[in-house]
């Protein structure tokens, strides 16, 4: 696996690097919650990624095997999700541009930014082709299964971390301008829109 490690680095780095509902979700909670709400979005991605992980380890390849119609069950409640977490998005940016707030960071429960992130992950069927498809190519044979998939997913959670960190920090000198309660709004129906249109692609397969 470590001389593998390379290319699978280079691979996860990229697909860290395209937008995709992390993306949007970690963007939004920056500009609505303050750095500190987007860790806790990060900290629920994380999470997400290690409970597939677990998953993955404990032989979720034989699950979906012996119950075929699991990824169809995902991609439905993750495509739903994420046009219901997108349609509280809009709603949100619209209630705001009718009550416009003030330019601080409105305060956001931990919770509710943890769970996102979570939920993000477990039910985005990507993460699940993911971890059923690319991953099981770098296991090494006569290697313990479970110890390099547990070894390969740190490996995700951390990149995650890293690349999720560095991206808050980046879009946190343009605090003054993403306080404004004109700008929060227009971002926030831009994600509620995003979030919608990646729910139905997911909904028709498309992701």
């Amino acid at each position: 696996m470590v001389s593998h490690l390379p290319v699978f680095l280079t691979t996860l780095i990229l697909m860290l690097a395209v937008p995709g509902p992390d993306f949007v979700l970690v963007t939004r909670s920056a500009v609505s919650g303050g750095a500190r709400s987007a860790l806790f979005t990060v900290a629920g991605i994380c999470g997400g990624l290690a409970f597939l992980t677990l998953m993955a380890a404990a032989g979720l390849a034989g699950l979906v095997a012996a119950a075929p119609l699991l990824p169809t069950v995902l991609r439905v409640a993750g495509g739903g999700y994420l046009i219901l977490l997108g349609t509280v998005f809009v709603v949100s940016a619209w209630r705001n541009r009718a009550e416009p707030r003030a330019e601080s960071a409105a305060p956001r429960k931990a919770g509710s930014a943890l769970a996102q992130g979570f939920l993000n992950n477990v039910l985005n069927p990507k993460a699940l082709i993911f971890y059923l498809t690319f991953m099981p190519q770098f296991l090494v044979a006569g290697e313990p299964v479970f110890a390099q998939t547990v070894a390969m997913g740190a490996v995700v959670v951390a990149c995650a971390a890293a690349w999720w960190t560095l991206y808050i920090a980046a879009i946190g000198s343009l605090g003054p301008v993403l306080r404004r309660p004109a700008v929060r709004s227009t971002i926030d129906a831009g994600a509620g829109a995003a979030l919608c249109a990646l729910g139905i692609a997911a909904l028709c397969g498309l992701l």
